[in-house]
């Protein structure tokens, strides 16, 4: 999950938590301009690379040569490459280690995948390699991991990128292994939600929301997913309709029990059970064996019709776990039956009582604002009381 920051000050924001990156973001601010500032100058000179923008990366390279009225002429040919550059996460914004994904054709919203030295072939003085087709995108492989650097003239000035696999062995793609290729900013296939996402307010979780009814549940997260870690459908068709996801961490009480006073009593036995996690796709409850889990992706619904990649699910759990939640051994320790005794301590005669636990709550939405699916924590340890 990523937190957002302005282009200009993404270089020095440390990373949060574990699954965690930075998208650094090109606004006004950080827009270049020239011709008297009336034309926005689209290169990308040095990283970081903007997340809120496609990629055209170019190469032009001399195809040949000819002589013609005692000067050397040469022949020149560009090489476009479509791209989106996402931050690898667990690494600091300096480190200029990104996920290269394709943003157009036929593989689009795949990722460039490096081959292995030891699929290299000499010919004739040469070595040649067949590069690996652009793959389903997998955090944990470190062979679509790869770090940009800016390339430098004999002036110490920025001449273009140089890209090397992360992986020991790795050889990048074919375009990605020119020295000096150069970009240009493009803008998203839908337009980007600016509002800013800054991960957790610990300070805002930790006061918990007031117990009032009428007050809907408060956001104390915000991160945004970048698609290649949902699966819906064909991953083009994804990229196209939601390049990111908004995740939020929202707060709420629920009633879990409530009674009168009809023996005018000062105590209340509470004895009720409880569902301590549950997923909804869409507005509809996920029985617990509709979870699968496969080839690093938690696969939701009666028809796997959303995955999450298994970076999101171990930051979602992390963030419960550091709160106090205790996961289960098993489905049926979902269930958890609460049993207190509650007694009222108030002045004069109560005329009837509500108990309320904590839920927290993970919703995923798509670019347009529907819903993907919510997950829900509540926290039995978090039990509020009140009289009336």
């Amino acid at each position: 999950m990523y937190v957002t920051r302005p282009l200009s000050a993404s270089a020095s924001v440390p990373v949060e938590g574990p699954n965690t990156g930075v998208l650094a973001i090109e606004d006004e601010g950080s827009e270049r301009r020239w011709f008297f500032g009336l034309l926005k100058d689209e290169r990308v000179e040095e990283p970081p690379f903007p997340q809120n923008k496609l990629l055209e990366l170019r190469y032009t390279k001399p195809t040949g040569a000819r002589v013609q009225r005692q000067r050397h002429l040469r022949h020149l040919y560009t090489d476009y490459f479509y791209a989106m550059l996402i931050p690898v996460l667990n690494q600091p914004p300096n480190s200029n280690q990104y996920y290269v994904i394709n943003s157009r054709g036929k593989s689009k919203g795949l990722a460039c995948t490096s081959s292995k030295e030891d699929d290299m072939i000499s010919c004739c003085c040469f070595n040649l390699i067949d590069d690996i087709k652009p793959q389903h995108f997998d955090p944990t492989n470190p062979y679509q991991r790869f770090q940009i650097n800016t390339k430098y003239s004999y002036f110490k000035t920025p001449n273009g990128f140089i890209s090397n696999s992360m992986a020991p062995d790795g050889v990048p793609p074919y375009f990605l292994r020119h020295q000096g290729w150069t970009a240009e900013t493009r803008t998203l296939d839908q337009k980007f939600d600016d509002t800013p996402a800054l991960g957790i307010d610990v300070e805002l979780r930790a006061r918990l929301p007031e117990l009032d009814c009428e007050v809907g549940p408060v956001v104390v997260g915000k991160w945004y997913c970048p698609f290649i870690f949902i699966r819906e459908g064909d991953v083009g068709v994804q990229m196209r309709d939601s390049t990111y996801y908004e995740m939020t961490l929202q707060q709420t009480w629920e009633e879990i029990f409530g009674c009168y006073n009809n023996d005018r009593g000062h105590h209340v036995t509470v004895d009720v059970c409880v569902r301590r996690e549950a997923v909804l796709v869409g507005e509809a409850l996920l029985a617990a064996e509709r979870v699968v889990v496969s080839d690093g992706i938690m696969w939701l619904g009666p028809s796997s019709e959303v995955g999450l990649s298994m970076a999101i699910v171990e930051r979602v759990k992390w963030e419960e776990e550091r709160v106090g939640f205790v996961w289960g051994r098993n489905h049926e320790e979902e269930i958890e039956r609460v049993v207190r005794r509650e007694e009222f301590k108030g002045k004069g005669i109560w005329r009837r009582v509500k108990c309320y636990v904590l839920v927290e709550k993970f919703v995923l939405k798509r670019m347009n604002g529907t819903l993907v699916l919510t997950w829900e924590f509540r926290h039995t340890h978090q039990i509020r009381t009140k009289w009336e």
